[in-house]
């Protein structure tokens, strides 16, 4: 895999965080409007308008949510019942309600709107970002499994066909590619045989970032649902594995366990830039000086 094309992964991200930062405070203020508490409707108020015709439920929550207590997923299903904005259908399975369905509407018109104002390219660079981006998002749909396709085809279920303007289209492209992106790293870690949890604590160590049980149970106990019990437990199976060892109260990676992390990244980014080929090499230096612009765009309209 080209040292090159792998850092184009990192850029497209920071330019969706950068377009989110603009207008995810707009889709707070729209939850708070229909009663939802602030910072409460993510994760599964627009998942149960994505997964239909199908119910929305903790298990289906699961499949991309795959570092989070499905006892959590599970709860915050039932959060939107008491909100009015679900109703059970079935065995822990949700469809919205019509008052869930306008809320839905709300928070993408606040989202669209909030875009509506942002001009981060000029019109032609930005058309010409999006034409790319799209043949990305093509290529990938179309690919040959591994990977399987569930996060991207979800994902899908939200375009808006260029119907609400160009940035809403670039943050419907980057969101893509990044649940494509999920389920390259989910088809590179799950036959492995760990849990979500485990495997996000081996890569925190990977990254160095947490190497203490406390610092992981602080970043993660309340947002993941999980207990610090837990994440003691994922540990000690991490060391059970030889991926891990213990020492001075601080935890590190084992040559093995660095190993098989390394692995993993190699062949997520295998698996997820194996249809950038349908990108030649002047389409693909275009699309790295258009996404810095873009990125740039963004966050000078920030300030």
């Amino acid at each position: 895999m080209s040292t090159d094309l792998i850092a184009y992964w990192p850029l497209a991200w920071e330019t969706l965080q950068a377009l989110t930062a603009h207008y995810g405070p707009a889709i707070d203020r729209a939850a708070e409007a229909v009663g939802i508490p602030y910072g409460q409707w993510y994760g599964w108020l627009m998942a149960a308008r994505i997964f239909e015709p199908d119910p929305v439920s903790a298990a289906r929550l699961s499949v991309r949510a795959a570092y989070t207590n499905p006892a959590l997923l599970q709860e915050r299903l039932e959060q939107g019942v008491r909100l009015g904005l679900l109703a059970p259908t079935g065995s822990a399975e949700y469809h919205l309600t019509n008052a869930g369905h306008a809320a839905v509407r709300a928070l993408i018109e606040a989202a669209y709107a909030a875009m509506a104002r942002l001009q981060p390219l000029p019109p032609a660079d930005l058309d010409r970002l999006l034409a790319l981006l799209r043949r990305l998002v093509e290529a990938s749909l179309a690919a040959p499994e591994p990977p399987g396709k569930w996060c991207l085809r979800i994902a899908r279920h939200f375009d808006p066909y260029g119907q609400a303007g160009p940035v809403p289209q670039l943050d419907q492209y980057l969101s893509d590619l990044a649940a494509y992106r999920d389920d390259a790293h989910l088809a590179s870690w799950r036959p492995l045989g760990v849990t979500g949890q485990a495997w996000e604590t081996l890569t925190h160590l990977w990254m160095g970032d947490l190497v203490t049980l406390d610092a992981l149970c602080a970043r993660h106990c309340a947002r993941r649902g999980y207990s610090c019990e837990s994440y003691a437990a994922a540990l000690e199976g991490l060391i059970a594995r030889g991926w891990v060892v213990a020492a001075n109260g601080a935890y590190r990676l084992t040559d093995a366990g660095r190993r098989v992390r390394d692995e993993a990244e190699e062949l997520t980014n295998r698996y997820f830039f194996a249809t950038w080929t349908c990108l030649n090499e002047p389409e693909l230096a275009d699309l790295r000086q258009l996404l810095i612009a873009c990125r740039e765009g963004l966050l000078r309209e920030g300030r």
